[in-house]
């Protein structure tokens, strides 16, 4: 089920990486659509909407202890009045590697490390860091991700630096997932049902920095995924960010090859 067993599905989270890999040779084709809603928040005013990323990737699994994705992302311009206004924003680069994997039935433990790179033209929330959708960096780590029966949890942790804004920043992620339905597997056939729990932190480790940003900033995101025919994904999640910060609405679409 995307990751070599249909028992693994609670832990391919929404907004985090799981510790475990794609398989050898398979590629892995997404579409994220994010909607963060502005509402005036950034410092500009004039009665901003909606900021609106589209965002397609490509994962391919070049061994059993390394896999790499690209991501492209085009986006709206909610800061003018003209229309269309749509235009390429960034892209972004992505790699994993294992460490250690021990399996028993129902049960396994994942480590691995990460690396990733991105680079945007636009920033859409003023007051906040995000590597993943609007800042330009580099961001390394390791993933840790424990799957006991229905229950997975996974802790990322790691240091970032953003260039364009001179930050380093420590980054740390908690995330939980569930396997509601089926309650028992009859078929590859049967839809997988999972809920979701993650909280995300960024902790800016520079004695000085602009001050418009917060020290310590975070996000709580609840979702829901459904998976089908055990090759095809659809994520749902809503991220609440700290302060008053944007709120953001994300619809994930994820097809794998083998």
């Amino acid at each position: 089920m995307l990751i070599s067993n249909i028992t693994f599905s609670q832990e391919l989270y929404i907004n985090a990486e799981p510790a475990s890999l794609i398989p050898k040779g398979s590629k892995v084709v997404s579409l994220v659509n994010s909607n963060i809603f502005l509402n005036g928040v950034d410092g500009l005013g004039n009665g901003l909407g909606t900021a609106t990323l589209l965002m397609s990737s490509l994962s391919y699994g070049i061994s059993k202890r390394l896999m790499v994705r690209v991501s492209l992302q085009f986006s709206n311009n909610p800061f003018v009045d003209y229309y269309p206004n749509w235009r390429f924003n960034g892209f972004k680069f992505y790699s994993k590697q294992r460490i250690l994997s021990s399996d028993r039935p129902k049960y396994h433990t994942r480590l691995s490390s990460f690396i990733k790179g991105s680079y945007h033209n636009d920033k859409f929330m003023k007051n906040d860091l995000d590597i993943d959708i609007q800042d330009s960096g580099l961001q390394f780590g390791f993933i840790g991700t424990q799957l006991v029966n229905k229950f997975a949890i996974s802790i990322t942790s790691g240091l970032g630096f953003y260039t364009k804004e001179d930050l380093n920043l420590f980054m740390n992620s908690f995330s939980l997932g569930y396997l509601v339905l089926p309650r028992k597997y009859r078929s590859y056939k049967q839809t997988n049902f999972n809920v979701y729990l993650e909280y995300k932190t960024n902790t800016i480790l520079n004695n000085s920095f602009p001050n418009r940003y917060r020290k310590f900033s975070s996000a709580i995101a609840p979702g829901i995924q459904f998976i089908l025919f055990s090759r095809s994904r659809f994520d749902f999640s809503y991220k609440i960010r700290k302060a008053n910060s944007p709120e953001e609405f994300l619809v994930k679409l994820i097809y794998i090859i083998y």
